[in-house]
């Protein structure tokens, strides 16, 4: 019974030694400072722990397992060396594939332009990126990055799960991105900031969970990435969608769509088609019942006479004995009408008739002439004229 209550009072110590010198008891500077959640507060105004944490990925109440956000972590505490001070990074040279800022995983290269190079940052390490919210086992080892802009003291400050703050002196630094290992010393929600001459950075969110116990053994969970940042790793097509990676298609290629039409090429940033040159021996034999010959095209079982084709294309029309015959209209010439014939000249006018003689009498010359009793007495002859006639 006494060994039992030595181990308890044993354990006991140990976890409040624990909570006393906070979370980074065994990897920063040992000379902490403690301070009530009001205290600072009033010392950071903008440091309250409920501000804005779901701009930094973290759920609104502490995570009690592992889930997706775990931090690259391990057990194994590292050397007492790395435990004491800030460590230089060589993020610069061997960047990244993401950094989170903003609310949203950025690629390095986006990041490097976006984020600004005159304030302090904080970071914690995820399986594939740096990233502002992260789980770990109570007891796990992970470690933080900090950008200081300027020659400054930095400072760490803890907000741990009981509510109380811890401020860690991590001495004077350079400017540049520096690693520091953080140790989950209880379960919980734990929230993490620098400030340096520069002014205070963004805070990150450790939810610690599990149970820590001697003797116990608790099997570490293996880092599992992020799912959309696995999915953007892959690139185009696979893009993250309404929770879920989603491929796209192949990638529009408008060149070789163009230059597979037949008669098309891309030129000038545009498809341009143009028509083949027309090609008669093609055309006709294109027809089985067709045979391109002599330059012409001649086929069986149909009518290669164009001019009767032309004739016929009209519903008017007829194509008879080698001649087109129009209905309405006349399709072949005809002898020409001969015109009028000219009237004869008159005969020449006669003015003077021939008057006729009495009976037994006849015009001579200028007057009738009688025989017998019945002749004329005067000594011409003449006999009388009974009546004139017109001889014409």
């Amino acid at each position: 019974m006494a060994d039992h209550t030595f181990i308890r009072i044993a354990i006991a110590v140990l976890l409040l030694t624990g909570l006393c010198l906070g979370g980074l008891d065994q990897s920063g500077s040992k000379d902490a400072k403690n301070l009530t959640l009001s205290e600072f507060n009033a010392q950071v105004l903008h440091g309250n722990a409920s501000v804005a944490v779901s701009e930094l990925g973290a759920p609104q109440t502490a995570a009690a397992s592992a889930g997706t956000e775990v931090a690259a972590y391990t057990q194994q505490a590292p050397s007492a060396a790395k435990q004491k001070a800030l460590q230089p990074s060589a993020i610069l040279s061997n960047p990244p594939r993401y950094m989170y800022y903003g609310g949203q995983y950025l690629p390095w290269s986006d990041f490097s332009v976006a984020f600004p190079n005159n304030q302090p940052g904080l970071w914690i390490e995820r399986a594939i990126s740096w990233s502002m919210y992260a789980t770990l086992p109570w007891g796990g080892w992970t470690q933080e990055l900090i950008y200081v802009p300027t020659a400054s003291p930095v400072t760490m400050y803890e907000i741990h799960p009981s509510g109380y703050v811890t401020a860690y002196d991590l001495g004077y630094s350079q400017p540049g991105y520096f690693t520091i290992w953080y140790y989950a010393d209880e379960p919980g929600r734990h929230v993490c900031m620098i400030s340096t001459n520069s002014g205070y950075s963004n805070q990150v969110v450790i939810d610690a969970y599990g149970s820590y116990a001697i003797g116990v053994y608790r099997p570490v969970p293996t880092p599992k990435p992020d799912p959309q940042k696995e999915c953007e790793a892959k690139g185009y097509p696979w893009v993250w969608q309404n929770g879920a990676c989603v491929n796209l298609g192949p990638v529009p290629n408008p060149v070789a769509e163009c230059e597979a039409k037949e008669g098309c090429t891309w030129a000038n940033g545009e498809c341009q088609c143009f028509k083949p040159a027309p090609n008669p021996v093609a055309e006709c034999e294109s027809n089985p019942l067709c045979h391109y010959v002599d330059g012409q095209c001649l086929c069986t079982g149909e009518n290669t006479d164009t001019e009767k084709q032309s004739c016929e294309s009209n519903s008017l029309c007829d194509y008879v004995n080698g001649h087109c015959y129009c209905r309405g209209e006349q399709t072949e010439p005809t002898e020409p009408t001969p015109g009028p014939v000219p009237n004869p000249n008159p005969e020449p006018f006669n003015p003077a008739p021939n008057p006729t003689c009495s009976s037994g009498c006849y015009w001579s010359g200028t007057q009738c002439v009688c025989t017998g009793m019945m002749g004329s007495s005067n000594s011409g002859g003449g006999g009388d004229v009974d009546e004139v006639s017109d001889s014409s």
